[in-house]
């Protein structure tokens, strides 16, 4: 807007001059002004980072001196005010110039219009005050330059469509000094801050608010969100949860034609992908969900190739075809590759078995690694038999056979030498064996293994030293020593058996526990006779025999009177009998007791069993013969029984334990061997050389077959 009082050039939307301070319009102006502004706007091309200001179409002239008629006189109240442009003056007529720039100015301008100095000599004219009626100013306004027309060229717009389209770049204008130059930069900032009003920017975009703002990025990172979910879920359904694998997988779609891309390789250019060809490398994986160990198998074949896997397992699909790029990715579950059945050791070498069939028909073998797995190991403990050997019995009866798998989970199996046992869900299982080996070649002779008396001792002493045995004698006794030696031999090298117990599982190391059996070997019976020498003899006649036995032992007695008589053998659980003997006469009685078991010996104990006396000792010795006088029949074995009295010089004590026994001579090849079993006399060594009396019973022959036995009741010293 230019001021009518000095003319100086001010921003539309100011009310006061900067220049002058004088009002720059009326209130009908300034109520109207920005109706005014808008019309006159519409014609100019609306700019969003600045607009241009309303420069006059004419130069001012000043305000007429002559009087308006009131018509005229009035102002519109619906237009602001716009200076007017002069005719242009006469070509003939000379332009003025700047005296301070040089370049033409009109002729009644205050100041040039490029430079902007004052122009010397010139001088403002007073305006009309019937032209500045409507707009009131407290000091006369300067008389308005009239400009040339040709500054106001229309084709010389200041601010045209194209030019600015084209990216106007405004002249370079001449440095100012002074205060006008700084005054120029005051109105042009001034321009720039207060140049529009609000009603100015009605028809442009608005800015976001912060609202809009946050809402914009919230659906942005809502976006990202869903591409996120999306393509992790199409990652785990194809590609096993590998994004990397998904990213190669679409590479590979928009990589079909990479043949023909001009920067592709030169496919006589041997490669490392090229030598790595038909090889696979492996990786582990372990499904976070069910702990399932499985195999990623990088495989190099050629695009098109089918891959074959080779096991021996069941498979759904045992092929697969290289897609692109040469490479395909299986994974494979372990179990694949498996032997599947019982192993051996912890630690196992696994080798997978993989081929490529080329596009042509050829097959290639795939170098594979080798894998190292480890396997579980089953445990099981057998409680029966206890121990590593157990024994065969005699008849060979069943062993019994029991335990306990460990950890069971019904995919575990039992076997005994191989043949399958039933197992119950605790893992607890039960079964037998039975030996092989025949009863037949374990059983032994019968043979007596109990220790001989010291009167089978000394008989086979005096045998073995006088003789006495003929050549078919000792023939027929070599026999039955051959044959129990051959017997014993054969039982004691029989062959050995095992049981082998195993817990077997697939992929698992078997439990094992093997046992020996030992043949059956014969046994010696443990049989003997616990009485002492006073309860073998009882003068009722009924004597009662006690000892121990193996358990299951039946015993049996034999004695060679007939004066002695034997109940029947009663034999404990834990091996213990008794065995009632019964005596018709006074005398001492050899008798034989026999325990019988099979696998076992016979167990043989001999006795002697008496009934003393119950007569005096005078009587006894009255109704006794004379020994002497009955040697040769007692030696020949006429007279077997019997009580008689001798009396002769003690020559020798042969034992003192468990009797006495002594020798006495009668006279010159006469002896007789006494059994001292008298009550109230005792034979020492102080009594050899001693002459006695002895009255007794006769008990047979001793072991040397010729010397008649006394059993002597009583005894005299003579």
């Amino acid at each position: 807007m230019v001021c009518k009082e000095c003319g100086s050039y001010n921003a539309e939307n100011l009310s006061v001059c900067k220049e002058c301070g004088a009002k720059l319009r009326d209130e009908n102006t300034s109520a109207n002004g920005a109706d005014a502004a808008s019309a006159s706007d519409e014609s100019r091309p609306a700019r969003d980072f600045v607009k241009p200001p309303a420069w006059p179409k004419s130069a001012y002239s000043g305000a007429p001196e002559r009087p308006l008629s009131a018509a005229s006189e009035a102002p519109s109240p619906s237009s602001a005010f716009r200076p007017t442009i002069p005719p242009r003056t006469a070509a003939s007529a000379p332009a003025p110039s700047c005296p301070h720039c040089g370049k033409q100015v009109l002729s009644d301008a205050p100041f040039c219009a490029y430079c902007g100095q004052r122009l010397a000599g010139e001088a403002p004219a007073a305006p009309s005050s019937t032209r500045l009626a409507a707009v009131p100013t407290a000091q006369p306004a300067p008389a308005r330059a009239a400009y040339a027309a040709t500054d106001f060229d229309d084709d010389d717009d200041y601010f045209d469509d194209e030019e600015d389209e084209d990216g106007y770049k405004p002249a370079k204008g001449a440095k100012r000094s002074g205060k006008l130059a700084h005054r120029d930069e005051d109105d042009l900032d001034e321009y720039d801050d207060e140049a529009y009003d609000e009603e100015d920017y009605d028809d442009m975009p608005r800015k976001r608010g912060k609202g809009t703002t946050i809402l914009f990025w919230g659906l942005i990172v809502l976006l990202l969100a869903l591409i996120a979910v999306f393509g992790m879920y199409i990652a785990k359904k194809n590609f096993d949860g590998d994004v990397g694998k998904m990213f190669a997988s679409i590479g590979s779609i928009f990589n079909r034609g990479a043949a023909d891309d001009v920067n592709a390789a030169d496919p006589a250019v041997t490669t490392d992908a090229d030598t790595q060809m038909y090889t696979a490398s492996i990786s582990e994986y372990i499904d976070p969900s069910t702990n399932e160990v499985s195999y990623d198998i990088d495989i190099a074949a050629p695009t098109g190739s089918a891959i074959r896997i080779i096991t021996d397992a069941t498979l759904k699909q045992d092929t697969a075809t290289v897609a692109a790029n040469n490479r395909i990715i299986l994974r494979i579950a372990r179990d694949v590759f498996m032997p599947n059945a019982p192993v051996e050791s912890e630690n196992l070498t696994i080798q997978p078995n993989i081929q490529a069939i080329s596009p042509d028909g050829q097959t290639m073998q795939i170098s594979v690694p080798e894998i190292l797995v480890t396997v579980p190991v089953l445990s099981m403990s057998v409680t029966e038999p206890l121990g590593d050997t157990v024994n065969a019995t005699f008849d060979n009866s069943p062993i019994a056979i029991m335990g306990q798998v460990n950890n069971y989970d019904g995919e575990i199996f039992v076997f005994v030498n191989d043949q399958q046992v039933y197992v119950d869900s605790t893992g607890l299982f039960t079964a037998s064996y039975t030996p092989v080996a025949p009863a037949a070649a374990l059983t032994m002779p019968t043979s007596s293994a109990a220790p001989e008396t010291t009167e089978d001792l000394d008989a086979s002493t005096a045998t073995e030293e006088t003789g006495e045995e003929t050549g078919e004698e000792a023939e027929t006794a070599e026999e039955p020593i051959a044959d129990e030696t051959a017997a014993g031999v054969a039982a004691l090298s029989g062959s050995t058996e095992t049981i082998v117990i195993e817990a077997r599982k697939n992929n698992c190391v078997t439990a094992r526990k093997v046992i020996t059996v030992e043949p059956y070997v014969m046994q010696t019976m443990s049989f003997m006779i616990n009485n002492d020498i006073k309860s073998l003899s009882a003068e009722s006649g009924s004597v009662t025999l006690t000892g121990t036995c193996t358990p299951g032992a039946e015993i049996t007695a034999t004695s060679s009177s007939t004066d002695v008589t034997f109940g029947q053998a009663t034999v404990t659980e834990t091996g213990t009998f008794t065995l009632i003997v019964t005596l018709a006469k006074v005398g001492a009685y050899d008798i034989n007791l026999e325990g019988k078991l099979e696998g076992y010996y016979d167990g043989t104990a001999v006795a002697i069993v008496e009934r003393p006396p119950t007569a005096s000792s005078t009587n006894f010795r009255k109704a006794a013969a004379d020994l002497a006088k009955n040697y040769d029949k007692i030696k020949s074995g006429a007279t077997t029984s019997g009580d008689f009295v001798v009396t002769g010089r003690i020559t020798e004590i042969i034992s003192t334990d468990p009797y006495t026994i002594f020798r006495v001579q009668v006279s010159e090849g006469v002896e007789v061997i006494i059994y001292n079993r008298s009550a109230k006399s005792t034979i020492n060594s102080s009594d050899v050389k001693a002459r006695k009396q002895i009255a007794g019973t006769l008990k047979g022959l001793y072991t040397d077959g010729a010397t008649p036995v006394l059993w002597g009741w009583f005894i005299w010293n003579k």
